[in-house]
């Protein structure tokens, strides 16, 4: 085998940061006519190394592995993040695994991308045995959106805060997520606006609570993150009218894209004005989606 040309790093959300590594794995792929892989981990460091009990991730280990690969890239290879793999010195993790497991022949990282014990594992030391190993590596300068360094915590907490066009620039593409359809209250459906009641993986974030113009399964729709406290229920859910259509999605999965915040989750004095601001906001979406 001629050997691969291999990036490396969580890629959690596959954001435009992420992006201009897939370019430059590309570039040095189709430069020497090797095929190209991206090394990504699981489950995220922090979770293993007990930083963040409650880490949530941008989008599943499937996603991600798909948009990786719809990014050009030719294979994806995961590696399973354990305590023993974070305590391989970085020569180890160089020798065993980016260089007798997966023949690197030219390697591209992040400006901040480290592996192995004590993250060790750096451009510079990558750099230090480029001759011993016969591979050559690149490093990847990072990527603004306005004056915001693009990272996936900053993406976290652009979708934690609402601000979802924020979140949507640094990732180039609209926020999404997938969850499976489940029976709820149906109030909606009582007032002319069924749902449908989006439950979706514990260890995923979600966006701030809000009501959306969105995009179910690539159909115009408006979703409530929230509760609904003009029923007197503040369990937060995902629900998701969609427009001009009818039909019954329980018990499959679908894909929720968030393309613009529409406004706060408001407690309203009667029904009827409920329904007249669900109204107001299926024609803000309308034009937003339209658009």
């Amino acid at each position: 085998m001629k050997g691969f040309v291999i990036t490396l790093g969580n890629f959690d959300g596959a954001h435009k940061g992420h992006q201009a590594l897939f370019a430059k794995t590309l570039e040095i792929s189709n430069k020497f006519d090797l095929p190209s892989m991206a090394i990504s981990y699981h489950p995220n460091p922090a979770i293993v190394l007990g930083k963040k009990s409650n880490f949530t991730y941008l989008q599943s280990l499937e996603d991600r592995k798909n948009d990786i690969l719809k990014s050009g890239l030719s294979r994806v290879e995961v590696l399973p993040f354990t305590e023993e793999l974070a305590s391989m010195e970085a020569e180890d993790f160089l020798e065993t695994i980016l260089i007798n497991k997966f023949q690197a022949k030219h390697i591209i990282i992040g400006f901040n991308h480290c592996f192995g014990r004590e993250r060790r594992g750096n451009f510079e030391l990558l750099k230090k045995y480029e001759t011993v190993y016969d591979y050559k590596v690149y490093e990847v300068e990072p990527v603004y959106s306005g004056d915001d360094k693009i990272s996936s915590s900053l993406i976290r907490r652009f979708l934690q805060e609402g601000i979802i066009l924020s979140a949507n620039l640094c990732l180039g593409k609209f926020f999404n997520i997938s969850g499976t359809v489940v029976e709820g209250r149906k109030e909606g459906r009582t007032i002319g606006f069924p749902t449908a009641n989006i439950l979706i993986p514990a260890d995923l974030v979600f966006p701030g609570l809000g009501v959306y113009a969105t995009l179910t399964n690539g159909m115009p729709s408006m979703t409530n993150v929230g509760g609904k406290p003009t029923f007197g229920d503040d369990r937060i859910s995902i629900e998701s009218h969609i427009l001009n259509w009818s039909g019954d999605l329980y018990g499959q999965s679908v894909r929720l894209e968030f393309v613009e915040k529409i406004r706060d989750v408001q407690k309203f004095a009667s029904i009827d004005d409920l329904k007249a601001q669900l109204t107001k906001d299926a024609i803000t979406s309308h034009r937003i989606l339209d658009n």
